[in-house]
């Protein structure tokens, strides 16, 4: 647990060199102390000698679990371990102009340093939004990043004490600690790292305003369905009990359906996107943004989150502004005045839905408000949606994947 509490130490430092090597350093030395305490209490333990020979015969051996060994060993007895900086720095205009750069920077230098030397590099428009992507790695093990290689030396020590505690008949424990939540006395029997991990390694980045260098934040949340509050939810807004199924375009009429209602009777609706596998839901986000430059960051991270999934579809539900696209524009294929900035603009809500394979739905409806503060939903007007800027990040994703063979 304590091994595990400094992991997310390590991750929440990433940004801060001496923070990281600190962190780094933590969870190293507490990470060989579990297994010198098993060797201290081996006459205690059932079974020890042949599930702990199995362990000393198999993982101890990998590339990983011998740089963890012997990193703890020169942490303690010589020096820090030799690591090495570096970035992926992505530049974001608007929705279709972006550009990507790699760079190599001194291990001391902090993001505040990185961002400076970036924005005074020769080239950089004084618009836009900079994301800085960075990445430890350590000179001993160069084929790992080093917040990577921790997961992994973490979920082969979950699985020692897990074969440790079936081996003793000893199926759970109830030891509790001040820790963060996702720290339990759990020992979990999974091929691949704690759901806490994958979502805290897959996004180590920093966003930043080209102009002012100030922070960007881009806030998604991914969410399960509580089984109560849906029920609560079903029979408050009078939704069909069934949940609409299929893939992302087969469910766009009846998220629509249930979108309306929800408009109606709350005048606002968020928006949400969800990302399918065939006809599987992978996983749900509920999206937030304040700006345009918000708005593309948060589709940037969803696009990533579509290559970690290797999600096949996804359905995107929200409030619109809706506008007519001129002549010009459509022979352009682009939008020149986004309909927000457009004089008659009306209000809509939209669902709209795209798969890998090419296939999109839309269907859009437009809210009027009443009087006396109602809301109506016009029906929905289905089509081929045409322009979707909040799409062009996860075309390229499945563009880039498809060049990898994903």
């Amino acid at each position: 647990m304590d091994c595990h509490t400094q992991w997310h130490a390590l991750q929440e430092s990433y940004f801060d060199p001496d923070g990281f090597r600190l962190a780094l350093n933590a969870f190293l030395q507490t990470h060989r102390s579990v297994t010198s305490l098993l060797l201290k209490h081996n006459k205690n333990l059932p079974g020890f000698d042949e599930w702990f020979t199995t362990y000393s015969n198999t993982t101890a051996k990998l590339e990983v679990m011998r740089w963890a060994v012997k990193s703890r060993n020169r942490i303690v007895h010589e020096s820090d371990l030799e690591l090495h900086s570096s970035c992926q720095v992505t530049w974001i205009g608007d929705w279709r102009t972006r550009s990507e750069a790699k760079g190599n920077f001194l291990p001391r230098m902090s993001v505040k340093e990185i961002l400076s030397a970036i924005r005074q590099s020769r080239g950089m428009p004084p618009f836009g939004t900079i994301t800085i992507n960075r990445r430890w790695i350590d000179k001993a093990l160069d084929s790992w990043e080093v917040l990577d290689a921790c997961a992994a030396v973490y979920m082969h020590l979950n699985e020692l004490l897990r074969v440790g505690h079936h081996a003793a008949s000893t199926e759970g424990c109830t030891l509790d600690g001040s820790y963060v939540e996702c720290v339990t006395a759990d020992l979990p029997l999974t091929s691949g790292y704690l759901p806490c991990m994958h979502i805290a390694q897959s996004d180590l980045t920093s966003h930043f305003s080209v102009p002012d260098g100030s922070a960007v934040s881009e806030v998604s949340e991914e969410f399960e369905v509580d089984a109560q509050r849906a029920a609560e939810a079903i029979q408050g807004y009078k939704l069909p009990p069934e949940f609409p199924d299929g893939d992302a375009i087969a469910r766009v009429p009846g998220l629509m359906k249930i979108a309306r209602k929800v408009m109606e009777k709350d005048g606002v609706h968020g928006t949400f996107a969800f990302l399918f596998s065939g006809e599987s839901l992978i996983t749900a986000q509920a999206m937030q943004f304040d700006s345009q430059r918000t708005k593309r960051l948060s589709f940037e991270s969803l696009a990533r989150l579509v290559e970690r999934t290797r999600a096949d579809g996804v359905l995107v539900i929200g409030e619109i502004w809706m506008g007519v696209q001129t002549e010009i524009e459509k022979k352009l294929n682009t939008v020149l005045i986004p309909a927000r900035d457009q004089i008659g603009k009306k209000e809509g809500l939209s669902v709209y839905a795209v798969t890998r394979d090419g296939r999109q739905l839309e269907q859009v409806c437009f809210v009027e408000r009443g009087a006396n503060g109602e809301t109506t939903c016009s029906e929905p007007i289905e089509g081929d949606p045409g322009v979707l800027n909040t799409m062009v990040p996860i075309f390229r994703a499945w563009k880039e994947m498809e060049s990898r063979g994903l």
